[in-house]
């Protein structure tokens, strides 16, 4: 069994580091780092010949398409240079709570099953807001509070208050897909991910939807997967919308208010959720909790 982690990080070069030699030695790592931050301190921890480093670094911001950009060159060139058997996302905030080897025993016994969550945002009344509005000029790197940033805000409610609103259903040419919503963190197979490549560089309708929606790296991978013959091997939730908690099927994250910097104090929260990874690990103030989690996975 193979496993390919692909990773974002914008800094704490120390915690990714950790975080990479905490996996199964095997394994392939393919790493994004966000253009705005120095990739030196990351490349000079991280050298080793299964570890690559993105060379199309983007220009992260968060909401918006370009998100997506960097997850689509994570996949390719996990399939161009590598063979695993899965492809699972992190960020460089994570750690694994599970041992390497359990690790490698679930993906073993998975099957091809494919470790993505998703629900259709028809019919979710309010909880499907976000996803109505036009959101222009999403990707540009404004600083929140800047005079771009406000124009940008003000642009969006103009727009919503003539009651012109996005669709959630996408009419492209030859198909309708419905939209779908779940987490950034998934664990795929190879022939899910060629899908989302293909996709991505030869549906132009399908992305430009995706320009100006609603934080499009917890909607792309979704649609394209829900909308295809992958449905039946992916985790439908159905029902009204909870929470994205509900809907990351690997990875314990605290998301509310703010997605938590974990400390010991989570230890026995983190060891009861069941789940295989979890964030927001960093540097310093997640040390001890680290230790322990460490001597809970030997």
């Amino acid at each position: 069994m193979k496993l390919a982690f692909l990773i974002s990080a914008h800094q704490d070069a120390r915690q990714l580091a950790r975080l990479v030699n905490s996996l199964p030695e095997d394994s392939e790592f393919y790493i994004h780092i966000d253009r705005k931050a120095d990739i030196r301190p990351f490349q000079e921890r991280l050298d080793r010949p299964n570890i690559r480093f993105i060379e199309h670094r983007v220009n992260v911001v968060w909401g918006s398409l370009n998100e997506v950009e960097y997850q689509v060159e994570l996949i390719r060139a996990a399939l161009y240079y590598g063979r695993a058997d899965y492809l699972i996302t992190l960020s460089g905030m994570d750690y694994p709570l599970w041992g390497n080897g359990r690790i490698k025993r679930f993906f073993s016994e998975a099957g091809g099953r494919e470790f993505l969550q998703g629900i259709s945002m028809l019919r979710q009344g309010k909880a499907s807001r976000n996803y109505r509005d036009f959101r222009f000029l999403a990707s540009r790197p404004w600083p929140v509070g800047s005079l771009q940033s406000k124009l940008r805000v003000a642009l969006r409610r103009l727009v919503a208050a003539t009651g012109v609103q996005k669709t959630l259903r996408i009419h492209c040419p030859g198909k309708t897909y419905t939209l779908y919503k779940g987490a950034a963190w998934w664990a795929i197979t190879p022939d899910l991910a060629r899908l989302v490549v293909e996709e991505w560089d030869g549906n132009a309708h399908l992305v430009g939807y995706f320009r100006t929606s609603f934080c499009p790296a917890e909607t792309f991978v979704q649609t394209v997967a829900f909308n295809s013959g992958f449905a039946s091997r992916c985790m439908l939730a159905e029902g009204r919308y909870q929470s994205l908690a509900a809907l990351t099927p690997l990875t314990y994250i605290h998301y509310h208010p703010v997605v938590k910097v974990l400390d010991e104090s989570d230890l026995d929260t983190l060891l009861a959720s069941g789940k295989m990874f979890c964030r927001k690990v960093v540097s310093h103030d997640s040390d001890r909790l680290v230790e322990l989690i460490d001597a809970n996975r030997q």
